[in-house]
């Protein structure tokens, strides 16, 4: 199922949202990371540049033209340490992958989707996805008026995605303002 109010713009309109390298210094992700996943990687705007640091590197989509955007670029780029995943994170259907990498992930990002119908099964499913020490990260659009983002009533405020990590015990590690438009947050277990 394709979350509520996720649509994506062309990939020059959707860059122009984010410095990538400056939101994964301040997330985190770093050498530090042998195995990361990115649920929800769109088109691979964290990804891409998150492999340049972390051993392997895994985009999770469910939207057929992002996986076939980021399988073109992963070939055209020559990422040998890339996988490209299609499935539904939020069904069945991804029982296999869940259960094969239980513990598994250093840090699995969870970035601009929590605005789902249900955050706390994805958070949960990512806890389950991380190892000991391992780390969840979140960013969201901000809580005002931005050039894109979900409808405010759907969009998270950072007190209620920390409320909801709280309730499956996951631990707050930071949380950041991530300029222009967005705001970050690390949890682990």
């Amino acid at each position: 199922m394709k979350f509520r109010d996720s649509g994506m713009p062309d990939s020059e309109i959707w860059d122009n949202f984010f410095d990538p390298y400056f939101v994964l210094k301040n997330m985190q992700i770093d050498s530090s990371i042998n195995k990361y996943l990115d649920i929800g990687c769109g088109y691979g705007t964290f990804l891409f540049p998150a492999s340049e640091s972390v051993k392997k590197a895994i985009g999770y989509d469910i939207d057929e033209n992002m996986i076939l955007y980021c399988q073109n670029l992963r070939h055209k780029l020559k990422k040998t340490n890339i996988e490209i995943i299609h499935g539904d994170i939020s069904n069945q259907s991804s029982d296999d992958f869940l259960e094969n990498n239980k513990n598994t992930f250093d840090y699995v990002s969870l970035f601009n989707i929590l605005h789902c119908e249900d955050p706390v099964s994805l958070l949960t499913l990512a806890k389950a996805l991380i190892t000991e020490n391992g780390r969840i990260g979140v960013i969201h659009w901000q809580y005002r008026d931005t050039p894109r983002g979900p409808a405010m009533n759907i969009r998270p405020r950072p007190e209620q995605i920390i409320m909801w990590a709280n309730s499956i015990s996951l631990d707050l590690k930071i949380s950041l303002d991530l300029p222009p438009y967005h705001y970050g947050i690390i949890f682990t277990k």
